[in-house]
């Protein structure tokens, strides 16, 4: 008897144990090409990636861009909306992980954002919320130029995959870190 309530608190105690331990997230390790070229395979799956992020958002540094070394780009965006990335990772060498966005930009989005003369973001191809900035570009009239380049390029890059879509992608990240160079 003695040995069946050593047994049975033993196997609670190690039940318990189990439970209250997190098992560790796995994330696919790959790189950022491959990431592009896997895109549908990873929608909604966690992965990490190193790259350069080239751009951050001036306006609420919530969206950073991050280059590969073959000059593939994909958006990266925090897991928790409300807060913003660390400003010390422009220009800097980062791994990431997160989960993975894949949405499409539409032939007939390009098409709006054409006729309206929209100045896009150059991370996500979204309408621009810097408004300083619209405002010089507006001043200056090399708003016309730039939403018109930003959507040949657009147009250039369904040309090129000969598809009436462009693949986006987002990592919504839950840990970036600073890498050596």
């Amino acid at each position: 008897m003695k040995t069946k309530i050593t047994l049975i608190s033993l196997f609670l105690l190690l039940a318990f144990v189990g439970k209250s331990q997190k098992s560790p997230e796995l994330f696919t390790k790959l790189s950022v090409d491959d990431l592009i070229a896997k895109a549908d395979q990873f929608q909604n799956k966690k992965v990490e990636v190193i790259g350069l992020i080239v751009h951050m958002c001036g306006v609420d540094a919530k969206k950073m861009k991050l280059k590969s070394p073959s000059g593939a780009i994909i958006k990266i965006v925090p897991q928790n909306p409300d807060e913003a990335f660390d400003t010390a990772f422009k220009k800097q060498l980062v791994s990431v992980k997160g989960m993975v966005e894949v949405k499409r930009i539409e032939k007939a989005y390009i098409d709006k954002m054409e006729k309206e003369g929209t100045l896009l973001c150059h991370i996500d191809n979204t309408p621009c919320k810097d408004k300083e900035w619209i405002n010089k570009k507006i001043e200056t009239g090399a708003d016309v130029t730039i939403s018109k380049r930003d959507i040949a390029k657009l147009r250039k890059k369904m040309e090129v995959s000969g598809k009436d879509h462009i693949t986006s992608i987002c990592i919504r990240a839950e840990k970036v870190e600073l890498l050596e160079n």
